[in-house]
């Protein structure tokens, strides 16, 4: 297996870390946001194949992402009842925190969740 890292040029938006089996097929990923400026991240989504799983592929891909970004503060979008098991866990092995939908830096929000909160903050 190898992992392979695809970056954007931009330091403040989407990049992905994907796992492939030795075939060279796409078998897990790991999408992420995260801002260099302010060090917060959110984990967008990861995804094993389902015969990869069961296997800590998706402990390794979030180890990999973890260490690419260390001293990071981290948040995750919604999760599913697995989801929230996984990143339980990986909060207790990891020493991050993973909460989800934690804030999010200005640089990471957008557009509109910007005007939004300046309106709320009237």
């Amino acid at each position: 297996m190898r992992l392979t890292s695809v970056a954007s040029l931009y330091p403040d938006t989407s990049a992905e870390i994907v796992l492939h089996d030795q075939g060279d097929s796409v078998i897990g990923r790991l999408r992420f946001r995260a801002c260099q400026k302010c060090r917060t991240g959110r984990i967008l989504d990861i995804w094993i194949c389902d015969t990869w799983q069961r296997q800590g592929l998706g402990r390794e891909l979030l180890h990999c992402m973890i260490a690419r970004r260390p001293g990071y503060r981290w948040s995750t979008t919604l999760q599913s009842r697995q989801g929230r098991g996984f990143f339980k866990v990986m909060t207790r092995e990891t020493t991050v925190a993973l909460p989800h939908d934690g804030p999010l830096c200005p640089h990471l929000m957008g557009w509109f969740r910007r005007q939004k909160q300046r309106l709320l903050a009237r």
